[in-house]
């Protein structure tokens, strides 16, 4: 089994082994119904649902090219819990949608 680390010390959650395994596959992320899991390495970090208080539809531009410069615009979700922000960068933008829905939050502040 993987091991968990908590991205926020102090709000770690006990035993996510089965909320892991029936987990939601949204491209390399990991949504269960108590956490959002990031893989890193051979381990994965988690961020309890509970703890995000927002939640917003975001982008990211890659540039690529040097003769023909090439833009593209890939989705993304930022989130804050507590006094901490992250980014989960996506490929698809329904996948950003799941993420968003399963939080209740559609581009919204959780009340």
């Amino acid at each position: 089994m993987p091991k968990f680390t908590c991205l926020l010390p102090g709000k770690e959650l006990p035993d996510l082994k089965e909320d892991f395994k029936n987990a939601q596959r949204l491209e390399q992320y990991r949504l269960g119904r108590l956490a959002l899991y990031l893989p890193r390495g051979f381990a994965w970090e988690y961020l309890p649902l509970s703890e995000i208080t927002r939640a917003e539809r975001s982008r990211r531009v890659i540039t690529a090219g040097h003769c023909v410069t090439v833009r593209e615009e890939k989705p993304a979700v930022d989130l804050l819990a507590g006094e901490s922000s992250f980014t989960i960068n996506l490929e698809k933008p329904a996948s950003a949608q799941i993420v968003l829905d399963a939080l209740g939050m559609n581009e919204e502040e959780r009340t």
